[in-house]
């Protein structure tokens, strides 16, 4: 690629030596589908001393990411060993490790219910999908709008346009079901402790509609949506230092051992030691502006 010695010095500029992470509001009509749009960028010294992964979250992230490395799929070689891609990271209940190779990250954090902004058709479970490369779902389009953000001149530019791409898809896109927006509202109320047919009878369908429902909005069940809230929940009071036993019963988990069985499963660490690893000082400094975690991020220190 002819520009990528001037791309790989521009890269060099706009990245700072300390890691940040930056929040965005959108507006409407892009609001109704995504959440916020965020910056980060990852040194390499930092890189070198975290393990960063995402945890169980309803809501997919769209991501154009620089890296120095081959590790995530829909990517342009720039020259210098660096590689430009584009991807879907769905809604998912797993735990998915971010590679240490990534550099700077630009992307948009989508709602429970914004997936169609993505796939206007709805979705069958993407759950046990961890990334998806954009051109598999919008081949010429991704490819293009993966190299205007190669071409734009900074990270700022670069924001606009994956904001202004995804304003005019959003224009064009059916809106989000009011029964699914619902759904996840009253989810998120109960802190995942309903079941699927509690929750069809508070938003007035049935069962097998509101599973419909769901799926097509964010490619998953509503027994995984619970499950997960109650998993996030769970490891927002761990965050704060909650005993144990108050974590299981306030995030809905049965006993303190039926938590202890749902972390060794996804995290495979034990709550008590995963708390202690997320409030450990060891983690490396960083600007952010938001808790991490509340992002579906999660930082530990890299074990020795």
């Amino acid at each position: 690629m002819a520009d990528a010695p001037n791309f790989t010095a521009s890269l060099a500029l706009a990245a700072p030596d300390s890691t940040s992470f930056r929040f965005f509001p959108t507006a409407e009509p892009l609001s109704q589908f995504v959440e916020y749009l965020y910056v980060s960028h990852i040194p390499s010294d930092f890189a070198a001393q975290i393990e960063a992964m995402r945890v169980p979250e309803a809501e997919a992230q769209l991501v154009f990411a620089i890296e120095q490395g081959n590790a995530f799929p829909g990517g342009t070689p720039l020259g210098g060993g660096l590689r430009a891609c584009l991807f879907l990271q769905p809604a998912h209940l797993q735990t998915i490790p971010i590679a240490s190779s990534i550099r700077l990250a630009i992307g948009a954090s989508l709602r429970a219910t914004g997936l169609r902004l993505v796939l206007p058709r709805g979705t069958a479970s993407l759950a046990d999908t961890p990334l998806c490369g954009l051109d598999e779902l919008w081949g010429a389009e991704a490819r293009e709008l993966r190299e205007r953000m190669i071409l734009a001149a900074s990270e700022s530019a670069r924001l606009r346009v994956l904001e202004q791409h995804l304003q005019q898809r959003a224009r064009r896109v059916e809106r989000p079901s009011r029964t699914a927006q619902r759904a996840f509202e009253i989810v998120r109320r109960a802190h995942g402790e309903i079941s699927t047919e509690q929750l069809a009878r508070a938003c007035g369908c049935t069962s097998r509609t509101l599973r419909t429902s769901i799926a097509a909005q964010a490619g998953i069940a509503p027994k995984q949506l619970a499950r997960i809230v109650r998993i996030r929940y769970a490891l927002d009071l761990l965050s704060g230092s909650v005993p144990l036993s108050a974590a299981a019963v306030s995030s809905a988990f049965s006993d303190q051992a039926h938590m202890s069985r749902e972390f060794r499963e996804l995290f495979g660490e034990m709550p008590s030691r995963l708390g202690s690893k997320i409030r450990s000082p060891a983690v490396p400094a960083f600007d952010a502006e938001w808790n991490l975690l509340s992002t579906g991020l999660l930082v530990l220190p890299k074990s020795p």
